[in-house]
């Protein structure tokens, strides 16, 4: 009910839904902003494994390629992906015991995602024998 001698009595409430409306929204922009920094994280991260894979893929192709000698630009391989990721490191090891058996390991560091660690992904590959 609305009585006229008491206009100002209900501005002080309506300052404080005020401020409490501003914290809630503040707080619910900090969440917002967080959760788009995990977003930007795991992205990069993404973007990583996934140029990883194709490092990968691009040298078992170069080993079939070279079906006599498998491991002819290994070198070549790691100097053309050397800078792509921190800490890069490619590996192509043959399985003992089986000839045509490699495993191709790129490892990375990566400081954006939990923390700084390093991060490896392996490749098996199975090649034909030649006769």
């Amino acid at each position: 009910m609305f009585l006229p001698g008491k206009i100002g009595a209900g501005k002080g409430v309506t300052l404080i839904e005020l401020m409490v409306t501003l914290l809630v929204l503040s707080v619910g922009l900090l969440g917002l902003a967080g959760l788009q920094l995990h977003s930007l994280q795991y992205t990069h991260s993404s973007y990583q494994r996934t140029l990883v894979n194709i490092q990968a893929l691009d040298m078992a192709e170069r080993m079939w390629t070279h079906l006599a000698e498998p491991l002819s630009e290994l070198e070549e391989w790691r100097s053309l992906n050397q800078s792509s990721l921190p800490e890069w490191k490619g590996v192509v090891t043959q399985t003992p015991n089986q000839p045509n058996d490699y495993m191709i390991t790129i490892s990375w560091f990566d400081h954006h995602l939990n923390g700084a660690q390093t991060f490896s992904f392996s490749y098996r590959l199975r090649l034909p024998k030649l006769e």
